[in-house]
């Protein structure tokens, strides 16, 4: 049975989700557009007197986890599951991006593809749910974390708390995305890297206007740091250095692109969509 924390939106997360695809072959079809919802909404537990909605009350701890999903890989899913279990969430939305502002010249697979291949990759996952929040804009405009992450924060329950999820090689460049000061401090961040990477490259990236220290909170191996931005704005930053896999969608892509067969980082279901639909073996994808 279900418990509150999955049965309020279903983690807030079936709200930015369009239902399983349809139509050409064996698995989720190219005509599968953003369409649908673009913000959460939730699923109520009954109805109270005169018919008004109840919701469930449980506090939830959402995870965020946007990116290109070109193409989604077992490295993506071993970092939720490790943010899920450490910090611990309640569970993960995983978003693939519409038009990744610093990659925006780079060719890549369809967001309908990365869409597809995104859920045939959490299938079976608990608590792992796809989402279409990020999906391309209407006005041509290049999908911002601060936007979708405010978009996100504001359709949840007021109690409910949002963490931003990435791995340490993407955090490393954070100082370059649009409003990064105000983007650290819109939610908490959960950013996982392998055993041995320098965590004093993660505060080194920071953006000079960002205060950061150690936070008392104590999450085992895991280190917790307090940040401040403007307005005494402040968030938490979760490092959790024991991230195992390896997984690379460049090293992915380059691979097919080579003529190579289905990869170990490759869950099944997506390395035959990827065959089936012919992606990365033309030179394209990033």
């Amino acid at each position: 049975m279900m418990g509150p924390a999955c049965v309020r939106s279903s983690m807030a997360a079936r709200a930015v989700r369009s239902g399983r695809p349809r139509g050409e072959g064996r698995f989720a079809p190219r005509e599968m557009a953003a369409s649908g919802l673009t913000t959460p909404h939730y699923t109520t537990t009954g109805r109270g007197r005169g018919g008004q909605a109840r919701y469930a009350q449980k506090a939830m701890r959402i995870g965020f986890f946007g990116g290109s999903f070109d193409p989604p890989h077992r490295g993506h899913i071993a970092l939720a599951r490790l943010a899920m279990e450490s910090v611990p969430l309640d569970g993960v939305l995983f978003a693939p991006v519409g038009v990744q502002p610093l990659k925006r010249d780079r060719p890549q697979a369809s967001f309908v593809d990365r869409l597809a291949m995104t859920e045939l990759a959490i299938a079976g996952e608990p608590g792992m749910e796809l989402s279409q929040i990020d999906a391309p804009r209407g006005d041509g405009r290049p999908n911002y974390t601060i936007d979708t992450v405010r978009a996100l924060s504001t359709s949840l329950a007021a109690n409910d708390e949002l963490f931003c999820l990435m791995g340490a090689d993407s955090f490393l460049s954070i100082a370059k995305w649009y409003r990064a000061a105000d983007l650290l401090v819109a939610c908490d961040f959960v950013v996982a890297a392998r055993p041995g990477f320098d965590l004093g490259r993660i505060t080194s990236a920071l953006p000079a206007s960002i205060s950061v220290a150690s936070c008392d909170e104590a999450r085992g191996d895991n280190l917790v740091l307090c940040l401040w931005g403007a307005g005494h704005r402040e968030s938490r930053l979760y490092l959790l250095p024991h991230l195992q896999e390896s997984a690379s969608a460049t090293g992915i892509r380059q691979s097919l692109q080579d003529g190579m067969g289905p990869r170990w980082d490759l869950a099944p279901a997506v390395a035959a969509y990827i065959a089936e639909h012919s992606l990365y073996h033309d030179g394209g994808g990033s």
